[in-house]
C-alpha cells in the first residue's frame, strides 16, 4: 500500500489540533433512541491514550450538539462510527476538508473493520488514512507521525487485539466540560464474547472469541469519578459482561463495597447472554450493584433457527423458563430478536409472539437477519449467491436487508406485519404486563433496587425537550398511541394492575418501561406498509441443498481457535442438513413451494 507525508506541523511550536468527530447518521439516531443521546465513548477513550504533554491540543465535536462553522483551525480529523454512519461520516469529512483543505484525516472503528472484510474500503477513499483495528496502542505514534509530517500508509492495520488492563481513565478535559449534555454515561468495561453465533462479528475479531477485560479497580474509579460529576445512570458497554463470570463477580463486589462507602447509587445496564440465569449468586450481586436493564440476544423462540445459527446457549435451555428467571429477579431484559433465518417457516411470528407472551418480556423490538461482512453467515451467503448490493449496516432504514431470504420476500413482509399487528395491540400488551408481573411477586427471588434505575423517565424527558427534533418525535409517540382508544384503556388497566402490587418497591418503574417501550413500538410501526420493505427471496430455480454450499465449511478460517471454529460449523451444518432433508422428503421448500 503506498504512502502519504502529511504537513509538517512540527515546523511550528503551537500544539497539534487534533479534533475527535462523532457524526452518527441522524436517522439511525432517532429511530433507534428516541430522543436519548449517548456519549461518543471512542473519542474519550482514543484520548486518554495521547500525551497530554503540550504537544496535542484535544478537541470534540459531536454533529447532535455542536456546529461545523464554530470550530476553529484543526490540523488532524479523526473520525469512528458504525457502517450505517457512512453517509453522515463523509458529509461531515466533506464539510471538514473545505473549512481546513490541509488537514489530516482519519477514520477508524466499526466501520473500517467491516469495510474490509467486505471488500468495500474504497467507500472511505476520501479520507486520507484508513486504520483497522483498536487504536489505543498506536494512537500516539500516529500522531507523532503527523506532527513531525512523516509519511504514513494509506490503510493501516493493527492485527492485535488491546489488552483491556492497560486500558485508562477517560479523558478528563473532554469528558468534564460535555459529560451534561448526554443521557448518563457510556462506560466500556470489556470486549470479548467466547460464543459462536453464525451471524454475529464479535467472535470473529482477531482474538476476540474470549473476553478481554479492564481491571475492576479502574472500573470503579471512573464510577466514581462520573457519579461525582452528576452521573446517575451508566451503561456498562461490552460484548457480554458475563463471558467471564468470575471476573463479573469480582466487579460487582467492587461496586456494592463502592456504594456502601460512597452513597452513591446510580442505576446500570449492561448487555450479556441468557445463561446468567445459570448463575443466581451473580444475578443477586447485579441487583445489589444496580442493574436493572439486560440487552439479551432472545434472538428465536425456534430451536431449529437457534441452532442453525449455534446459538447453543439459547437452545440448550428452556428458553421461556430461563428469561422468567432472570426476570424473577427484578431485571427487565430488552430482548433482540432476529426474523429471516433459513430454518424459520411462517410460524416463526406466532411463535415469537408466543414466547413473548408466557415469558413476560416487556420488551421485544425484531429485526431482519442481516449478514454481517466477515461472519460465517456473510461468507454462506456469498458463496451461494445470496448476497445483495445495499447497504449492510443493523438499524436506520430497518426493512432493507443485504441477502436473498429462503423464505418468499411477500410471506416474510405479510409475516411481519402481522406480528407488530397483534404485539402492538394492547390486549397483547396487557398479558405480557401481567404475567412480568406475576413472575416477581411470586418468584421469592426479587431484589429491589436502592434507588431509581436506569431508565428514568425525568431525564430522558429533560433531554427531549432540549431537542426540536426529539419533541417532534415526541408528539407523534403520543398522537400514534392515542389515535387507538383501546390502547389508553389497556395502560390505564396496566396501571392499576401495577398498583396491587404493593409489596414490589419500584412497581411503578416497571410500567413506565412497559408503556415507554409499547409506544415506541407504536411510533414505529402504527403506519408500517408494504412500500417500507426492500427485501428479496432466493429465486424460482434455487435449489435448497444450496443453503450450505459445498466449500462452506471449507473456507472457514478464522482467527479463533480452530476448535471453535469447528463447533459452530458442526452446529450449522448439522440443522442445515436436516433442513435439506425434510424439505426432500416433503418435496416442497421450506415456507415457499415446490422444491
Amino acid at each position: 500500500m503506498a504512502s502519504s507525508s502529511a504537513p509538517n506541523f512540527g515546523a511550528t511550536d503551537r500544539a497539534l489540533r487534533c479534533l475527535f468527530v462523532h457524526a452518527p447518521e441522524p436517522l439511525y439516531a432517532d429511530t433507534q433512541n428516541y430522543g436519548a443521546l449517548f456519549m461518543p465513548v471512542w473519542a474519550y477513550t482514543l484520548a486518554s491514550h495521547v500525551p497530554m504533554d503540550g504537544r496535542f491540543e484535544l478537541l470534540l465535536c459531536d454533529t447532535r450538539f455542536d456546529s461545523l462553522a464554530e470550530i476553529e483551525a484543526v490540523d488532524v480529523a479523526l473520525f469512528s462510527g458504525i457502517n450505517q454512519d457512512h453517509d453522515s461520516l463523509v458529509r461531515t469529512h466533506a464539510a471538514l476538508r473545505k473549512q481546513f483543505p490541509n488537514m489530516v484525516s482519519i477514520i477508524g472503528g466499526p466501520i473500517c473493520w467491516s469495510f474490509n472484510q467486505a471488500g468495500d474500503l474504497d467507500k472511505l477513499a476520501d479520507f486520507d488514512h484508513i486504520f483497522i483495528g483498536d487504536g489505543e496502542p498506536v494512537i500516539a505514534s500516529l500522531l507523532e507521525h503527523i506532527s513531525a509530517g512523516q509519511p504514513l500508509n494509506a490503510v493501516i492495520h493493527n492485527p492485535k487485539r488491546f489488552d483491556m488492563a492497560k486500558a485508562r481513565a477517560l479523558n478528563r478535559e473532554l469528558l468534564d466540560g460535555t459529560i451534561d449534555r448526554y443521557y448518563g454515561a457510556v462506560l466500556e468495561v470489556s470486549r470479548g464474547c467466547p460464543f459462536l453465533c453464525e451471524f454475529c462479528d464479535i467472535r470473529i475479531l482477531p482474538d476476540n472469541n474470549r473476553p478481554h477485560s479492564k481491571s475492576p479497580a479502574l472500573i470503579i474509579a471512573e464510577m466514581d469519578h462520573l457519579c461525582r460529576l452528576g452521573v446517575r445512570q451508566v451503561l456498562f458497554a461490552c460484548d457480554n459482561f458475563i463471558g467471564d463470570p468470575s471476573w463479573a463477580e469480582q466487579v460487582l463486589d467492587a461496586l456494592i463495597a463502592w456504594q456502601q462507602d460512597s452513597g452513591f447509587r446510580p442505576g446500570l445496564y449492561t448487555w450479556l447472554t441468557i445463561n446468567l440465569y445459570r448463575h443466581p449468586r451473580l444475578m443477586e450481586k447485579m441487583r445489589l450493584a444496580g442493574f436493572d436493564l439486560l440487552f439479551v440476544g432472545v434472538e428465536s423462540f425456534s430451536e431449529n433457527s437457534l441452532l442453525e445459527t449455534a446459538k447453543v446457549q439459547n437452545s440448550s435451555v428452556d428458553l421461556t423458563a430461563a428469561i422468567r428467571t432472570v426476570q424473577s429477579y427484578g431485571f427487565i431484559i430488552v430482548a433482540g430478536l432476529i426474523f429471516g433465518f433459513d430454518s424459520d417457516d411462517e410460524n416463526c411470528f406466532d411463535l415469537t409472539l408466543e414466547g413473548l407472551s408466557e415469558s413476560g418480556l416487556l420488551s421485544g423490538d425484531p429485526s431482519l437477519l442481516t449478514a454481517l461482512p466477515g461472519t460465517p453467515l456473510f461468507r454462506r451467503m456469498k458463496l451461494a449467491g445470496r448476497l445483495r448490493q445495499v447497504r449492510y449496516g443493523l438499524g436506520g432504514f430497518k426493512y432493507q436487508t443485504n441477502f436473498k431470504y429462503l423464505m418468499p420476500k411477500e410471506r416474510m413482509i405479510d409475516g411481519y406485519r402481522h406480528f407488530i399487528s397483534r404485539y402492538n395491540r394492547g390486549a397483547y400488551q396487557y398479558r405480557r404486563l401481567a404475567t412480568y408481573m406475576e413472575v416477581i411477586a411470586e418468584s421469592g427471588t426479587f431484589i429491589p433496587l436502592h434507588r431509581g434505575g436506569y431508565g428514568e423517565i425525568g431525564r430522558f424527558l429533560a433531554m427531549v425537550m432540549r431537542s426540536r427534533r426529539a419533541m417532534l418525535q415526541l408528539g407523534t409517540r403520543a398522537l400514534r398511541f392515542c389515535a387507538r382508544p383501546s390502547n389508553l384503556l389497556h395502560a390505564l388497566r396496566g396501571l392499576f394492575l401495577v398498583a396491587r402490587y404493593r409489596g414490589i418497591p419500584g412497581r411503578f418503574s416497571y410500567y413506565q418501561f412497559w408503556l415507554f417501550a409499547w409506544s415506541n413500538s407504536v411510533l414505529k410501526y402504527q403506519n408500517l406498509s408494504r412500500d417500507d420493505f426492500d427485501l428479496e427471496s432466493v429465486d424460482a430455480d434455487f435449489k435448497i441443498r444450496d443453503v450450505m454450499p459445498a466449500d462452506y465449511e471449507q473456507t472457514a478460517d478464522e482467527p479463533i481457535p480452530a476448535n471453535k471454529t469447528e463447533a459452530q460449523l458442526r452446529a450449522t451444518s448439522r440443522q442445515l442438513r436436516a433442513l435439506i432433508d425434510r424439505a426432500a422428503m416433503a418435496k416442497v421448500r421450506p415456507g415457499q413451494g415446490e422444491a
